[in-house]
This record gives structure tokens, sequence and C-alpha cells, in this order.
């Protein structure tokens, strides 16, 4: 068994190894909630808001409360479970959802914080780990993610949890951290739809690891039964309420409708803007239909948003350069009202220029650190030698969410659970500019 991770043996002056990540996690909360208490007068609104009316109706022991959109009549299924559970479960001790959930935001961005030095010192080395850690911490975008009610607060830490466990299968080869990896990645799909573009590469990854041990499908197996038998509770809540198989929301219509229609694909001063599908025409019917319920308008949305898609492919392409752009903050519209563009440019409604310097900062390093562990120059200059190469993991994961998420949503905050992968990355960049540097300075003084 692994009690702790190789590379982070080397301890100095004789402190334990975790001493250091855990200060800078404590850091990276005590940021956060100094953030929060600064932000006075919050009030939740749109995604945010309606968590927390979910949070507060399950806290009350009233369940999941009736649905408020299209016809507003029957039950509702349009948010996953995960996260409003957990806003209840705070709600249940506090008696504040909103204040509450917020500083429970900070903790989980600890931890974010020590699972992404666990993932990237045994990886590049503990220093590197530290300075990925210090980045995580101080990072704007993820900052301000805890001042809000948002469902990637909780996914995140899960998304890295489930690959600090898979990673520790690879490693050790103990079944149990395949069963955790299912449990993690389960919460995760609970909790957000990205949950599948995460569990897609992790059974990947449990499958050569198991394959190096002759036994390639006990890992993947048991992680895939574990993630059945979490959702199966919800998937038959679903099927009770609305008679059909649902396996987790009933939104991918709504989403997908919002962008893939001919008013989104039309519209050139937004291109490919999503928008609500009741702003759209061609939807009018559905939405006029009495008494649809959330299923059924979904199932209809769907089906006409896939029509769409496939008419009309080079627009899928569009629809993906838009959203990659909005995510990364170098272009707008990312939601379109009637009277206009909704203007959320940053996390939430915060349209900061904090979120855009450090945005660009750490792209060029993540880049200057990708760089420096594929180019086989830059590898060279290395100091001290070629930078290890990352497990299969730290690249599948990120881009199978980018993938997965920029053909539907192009919202900045959709872009925060590949943060931590590009973090770790720009701190390898970091680590290869001090190397250069230290050479050259060593040239000069010689």
């Amino acid at each position: 068994a692994m009690n702790r991770p190789p590379a982070l043996n080397d301890t100095r002056r004789g402190a334990p190894w975790w001493l250091l990540p855990v200060l800078i996690a404590l850091v990276a909360v005590a940021i956060r909630v100094v953030v929060i208490v600064a932000d006075t007068g919050y009030q939740p609104f749109n995604d945010a808001f309606d968590y927390d009316r979910h949070a507060a109706s399950i806290a009350a022991g009233d369940g999941y409360p009736g649905s408020e959109y299209g016809s507003g009549v029957g039950p509702t299924a349009l948010r996953s479970p995960g996260y409003p559970v957990a806003l209840a479960s705070v709600d249940a001790v506090s008696g504040d959802s909103v204040d509450a959930g917020r500083l429970a935001g900070a903790a989980l961005g600890g931890v974010t914080v020590l699972f992404v030095f666990l993932l990237a010192a045994p990886v590049w080395g503990r220093s590197v780990g530290l300075v990925a850690a210090a980045m995580t911490a101080a990072f704007p975008p993820l900052v301000l993610l805890s001042t809000e009610l948002f469902n990637e607060t909780l996914f995140i830490p899960l998304a890295l949890g489930a690959v600090l466990s898979a990673t520790r299968y690879r490693d050790s080869g103990l079944l149990r951290w395949a069963v955790l990896t299912g449990v993690l990645a389960g919460a995760a799909l609970l909790t957000r739809n990205a949950g599948l573009a995460l569990l897609l590469p992790l059974l990947v990854a449990l499958w050569f690891a198991g394959r190096r041990r002759s036994r390639p499908l006990l890992a993947p197996g048991a992680a895939l039964v574990v993630v059945a038998l979490l959702i199966a509770p919800w998937t038959v809540r679903n099927a009770v309420e609305f008679g059909r198989f649902i396996p987790i929301a009933a939104s991918s219509g709504v989403t997908l409708s919002g962008v893939y229609n001919q008013v989104s694909k039309s519209d050139e001063e937004f291109p490919a803007g999503w928008r609500n599908p009741s702003m759209v025409p061609d939807f009018e019917p559905i939405f006029a239909t009495p008494a649809i319920d959330e299923a059924t308008l979904d199932a209809e949305l769907r089906g006409r948003a896939l029509d769409f898609a496939g008419a009309h492919p080079g627009y899928v392409l569009e629809v993906g350069f838009h959203n990659l752009l909005r995510m990364f903050l170098l272009e707008g519209g990312s939601v379109v009202a009637p009277d206009g563009e909704v203007t959320v440019d940053g996390i939430g409604s915060k349209s900061t220029a904090s979120e855009r310097v450090a945005m660009a900062i750490i792209v060029t390093l993540a880049l200057l650190g990708i760089a420096a562990i594929l180019v086989p120059g830059l590898r060279r200059s290395w100091p001290g030698g070629s930078p290890p190469r990352p497990t299969l993991l730290l690249w599948l994961v990120p881009i199978a969410l980018l993938v997965a998420t920029a053909p539907i949503n192009g919202l900045p905050r959709h872009r925060l659970p590949i943060d931590p992968f590009m973090l770790m990355y720009a701190a390898v960049g970091s680590a290869y500019l001090w190397g250069v540097v230290g050479a050259l300075r060593t040239r000069v003084a010689a």
C-alpha cells in the first residue's frame, strides 16, 4: 500500500511532507473567506438562485420543489441533485444556505488546492507541486467561484479526487482505489452533466492500469458498478415522477436548444450566443403546450436541437470556436436576452480585470509548460534533465472536459473544472522559466 506519494518523501528540516501544502490550503480558504465577507449584500440569481431554492426546500423536508420552468407544472429534474443536496445539508446545520453555503465553497477551495498538490508533486516534484498549489490558492477565477452558489464549487474537488484515486490505483493496484474512483466520479456525475466527460477518461485509465496487471476489466468494471449504484436511486425517482427514463437531469434539451436554433445561428452581433429557448420563435409551440412537464419539454427541445445540429454540421464547429473564446474571456455574448446581451464576462455576475490578467499569465505559462514537456529542444533545456511527462489522466481529463463543453456552453464558469489542470502546467512553465533564467545568470556570472 502507498501511504504517501513517493515524490513527497523529501522532508525539509524534519517537517512532515504535508505541512506546507496544508498551510497553502489554509491560506486559500482565508483568501476566499475574506473575499466572501467583502462581498456584502450578495443575493443569488439565475442558476445560483435556483440552487438555493432547491436547497431550502430539501432542508425543510419538502424534497425537490416543483417546476418553475416552461409551464411551471409538475415536478422538476432540471437540476442535478448533487449540489442542491450538499447545499441543503449546509442549510440544515446552519439555517443559512446562502452565506454558509459560500463559506462551505471556500472550504472546498482549500480541498482543491490540496488535490492539485497531490496530483502535481508526484509527477514533477515537490517544488512544482507547491507552486501549482499556491497558484490555485490565489487564482482569481477560482477565488471568485467561492462567492457564488455554483455547482462547480463541489464538482471540481470531486473531479480532482476521482483523478487522484485512479492514479493511486495505477501505482498500487489496490482495488479499493478503483472503487473510490467510482464513488467520486458518480458523485461528480450527480453534481454536473460534465461528469460524463470525466467518467470516460477515468475508465480508460483504469483499464490501462489493470492491463499492466493482466486484469484489465476488473477496475473499470468495479468503478462503473459503483457509479451505477450511486445514480440508480435518482434514476428511479425520475422514472416515478415522469414515467420515463431520465438517468439524472432533464436539462440537455434546454441547454442544446438555446444555441442550436436559427436565431442564434443568424445573430451577427453575438454569434452562436445562448438564449433561453422560450425566446426562440420556432420553439413557441412547444412552450405553449398546456401543462407540459419538464421531461417532455426537454425531450422535444433536445430532438429539435439535434436535428438542427445535424442539418448544419459546420455550425457545430462555429459554436465550439466562439464558446472557447468566451470561456477564456476573449469574447462576450455568452448569454443573450431579448433586450440584448446579458453581461456574464467573468464568474457569475462579475467582470473583473483581475480575471483577465490572471488568465493571460496562466495560459501563457501553461503553454510554455506543455511545450517544455513535448518539444524536444525545450526538453533538453530543462535544468537537470527533461521534465517528466504527466500521467495519461492529466492529459485526458482536461481535454475531455473542454471538448464536451465547448460545443454546448460558453460561460467562463464552465471552464473552471479545467483550471486546476491548467495551473499544474503553468507551474511546470514557471519552473522551466526559472531554471532557464538561473542558467543564464550562471553564464553571465561566469
